[in-house]
């Protein structure tokens, strides 16, 4: 009986082979300095957020820069929202939710910067005033 499992075993590992993921940031060379840092700090870990929030009776979008996070934990982006909720709110006025989502983490600072200019360009087309949120 055991014998019958070990072949069965032995020819899913056949058809089934195990393999270590490689990973495209390792895989790919940097194309200036400054994508090399950001490669590196990517390979060492953590993750890159940014925040954004709209006020729609002031026709603005508040949006903070590309920050890198050390941890990429659910519990440290979502402190980190409502940071940046109770700084807006101070700031400029507005009424945010402390415990909302505010913030969008990735996995590497160019899908970040990506998905922040796409938000902000929609802002524009939609009449909205884009604000930069300063530190928080």
């Amino acid at each position: 009986m055991r014998s019958r499992y070990a072949l069965l075993l032995m020819g899913l590992s056949f058809i089934y082979p195990v393999s270590i993921p490689v990973r495209a940031q390792e895989s790919f060379p940097a194309l200036s300095s400054e994508d090399d840092t950001t490669l590196s700090q990517g390979a060492r870990g953590g993750v890159f957020v940014w925040c954004s929030a709209a006020n729609s009776e002031r026709r603005e979008l508040y949006i903070s820069d590309v920050k890198r996070q050390p941890s990429g934990s659910g519990m440290a982006v979502n402190s980190l929202s409502g940071h940046f909720a109770q700084t807006m709110n101070a700031r400029f006025g507005i009424h945010l939710a402390m415990n909302a989502q505010h913030c969008h983490m990735f996995r590497n600072s160019a899908a970040a910067q990506n998905a922040r200019m796409i938000l902000m360009a929609g802002a524009r087309k939609s009449d909205l005033t884009v604000k930069n949120a300063g530190i928080f």
